[in-house]
Parts: C-alpha cells; structure tokens; sequence
C-alpha cells in the first residue's frame, strides 16, 4: 500500500525588508519621547523625577526607615541643625588643634631653648 503526498512547489512572494541606516542618538531619545509620552529633554526629566521633601518624610514615617538619598540627606541635616543648636557653632578640631599645637612648640623653645 502506497500513500502519495502531494507537496505544492509554489513560487511565493518575497517580503522585502527595508532596513534604514542607524538614525542619530538624539533623534532616536526624540522619537521614544514621544512613543511613550516623555519629556524630550535631560532638564524636564530632572524636573519630573523631582520629589517634594514632606513626602520623603511621610513616607520615611510609614514605613520606619527612608530609602531615598534625598531624604537621608535631609535628616543627616536636620541633625547636625539640632546638634549645632545644642551645643553652639564648634569649630573644626584641626583648626583649633594647630593653635594649640604652635603655643605648646612657643612654650617648649622657651622653657628647653631650640634645639
């Protein structure tokens, strides 16, 4: 027993496939703008990601801990204001270091002599 297969050796149409030369960066970021209904520029981005310090610190409240650069950098702020309140406008350990550091020398050449 013999089965026959008929196979159809048609002649189909070829689809034809335009590629285009790679198009500039800035035209490429322009048209994915308006795909998706961004800004176009880095400026407005910035704008747009922009995020007000009163919600950083609700959301910082609800969930016990903040996440955000912005708003760490908010409280390591609000910090050092309470601490400078606190304990008045220090000035840095270095600077008073080396006064102290040159009468301790004054004092030493008087009382040995230079050596």
């Amino acid at each position: 027993m013999f089965i026959y297969c008929a196979l159809d050796f048609r002649v189909t149409e070829k689809k034809l496939v335009k590629i285009n030369p790679p198009a500039a960066v800035g035209e490429r970021l322009q048209k994915r703008a308006e795909r998706f209904d961004l800004p176009p520029n880095a400026d407005s981005k910035k704008a747009a990601r922009a995020v007000d310090a009163e919600v950083l610190k609700k959301r910082a409240e609800r969930f016990g801990m903040s996440v955000s650069s912005v708003s760490k950098k908010i409280e390591d702020d609000e910090k050092l204001k309470k601490r400078k309140e606190r304990f008045g406008i220090v000035t840095s350990a270095a600077s008073a270091g080396t006064n102290d550091t040159e009468a301790k020398k004054r004092k030493r050449a008087e009382r040995f002599g230079n050596v």
